[in-house]
């Protein structure tokens, strides 16, 4: 089912030797000593923790978001490899000080680096090697998956997953419920939101533009959520390689043009999208409703979790109120 798996290496192999012989994580099912108990649903099956699990490990900066929120500091996490520290402005925040170990899943998970934490849980719910590494993963401790797919899964569907994995339900919903009654705050201080059409571009290269254009997007729902919608034009455009993007050509960029237009990308790519004379025409770029986004800004959205919204309700909603006061009123 998960094709063929590389051969186990030693630190592994002590360590789900150790769990054979009942000194390891507790993955086999019942109650611990400890009386602790908890089972979920996930992509790969039933995962059922049967130790506290005090020492977690995070295979997703989103994951460690979800434990950080839940009172949990992770023992390891993995790297967010775009930014200087190896983490979102936001998790190193809620981090207050404390040095997890950092770990790349660039093209794969590294298994005997996750061993050598010696996890009670992996949570997991964000990992995108995980059709190739579960099987060795869920050998070193339970592991806590995504229950759709990658990013399928709604921050709420994430959170709720992680919060029972770990006996944190209660906490798990008021996190929920908070985050939730900021957004709905969010749309009422700012009315000027709602109903403002936008295009959401990916700049991944000079001459290659992407756009937004399905509502299944994870950053159209966020956005859908503050009281915006996605410009009407975009959902009827064909999409490419790509799920919920569409490719633009230069001649064609006019079609981007809404109440409010953002854009992700590296530096260099959107200093040239703001170059590129057509863009630069678009009504909303020339009146000032255009919002370009940096790479943890557009992911604060894109990879959404408790921390990453209210860091991007801080951070990004006053520049779209801003750019939508610069729109035409409906």
């Amino acid at each position: 089912m998960f094709g063929r798996q590389r051969i186990i290496g030693p630190v592994v192999a002590v360590l789900l030797a150790c769990v054979l012989t009942a000194c390891g994580s507790g993955a086999s099912g019942g109650t611990g000593s400890d009386g602790f108990h908890s089972s979920v649903a996930g992509k790969f099956g039933t995962t059922t923790i049967t130790k506290n699990p005090v020492r977690v490990v995070a295979m997703s900066w989103t994951d460690a978001d979800i434990a950080l929120s839940l009172g949990i500091t992770p023992v390891g996490i993995a790297k967010a490899d775009d930014t200087p520290a190896g983490l979102q402005p936001w998790t190193e925040s809620a981090l207050r000080g404390a040095k997890p170990a950092l770990f790349s899943v660039r093209g794969s998970d590294p298994i005997e680096k996750v061993a050598e934490l010696a996890p009670d849980v992996i949570l997991a719910t964000k990992d995108y090697n995980l059709t190739s590494s579960y099987p060795q993963l869920s050998q070193v401790a339970p592991v806590v998956t995504y229950v759709s797919g990658v990013n399928s899964d709604s921050w709420q569907q994430n959170l709720d997953t992680a919060a029972t994995a770990l006996g944190k339900v209660d906490q798990g919903r008021k996190v929920a419920a908070d985050t939730e009654a900021r957004i709905a705050q969010q749309k009422t201080e700012h009315p000027e939101l709602t109903g403002k059409t936008f295009s959401y571009v990916v700049a991944s290269a000079p001459t290659e533009i992407w756009t937004v254009n399905s509502d299944d997007d994870v950053s159209v729902k966020i956005l859908d959520a503050f009281g915006m919608r996605l410009s009407p034009p975009l959902l009827t455009l064909p999409t490419g390689g790509l799920a919920g993007r569409s490719q633009i050509s230069m001649e064609n960029l006019g079609v981007l043009d809404a109440d409010v237009v953002l854009s992700a990308g590296r530096q260099a790519t959107l200093d040239d999208l703001s170059r590129n004379p057509v863009f630069s025409r678009l009504t909303a770029v020339q009146r000032g409703s255009y919002v370009p986004l940096d790479f943890s800004t557009s992911v604060s959205m894109a990879f959404p979790s408790p921390l990453s919204l209210d860091w991007a309700m801080t951070n990004v909603v006053p520049k779209l109120a801003a750019a939508a006061k610069a729109a035409p009123s409906s």
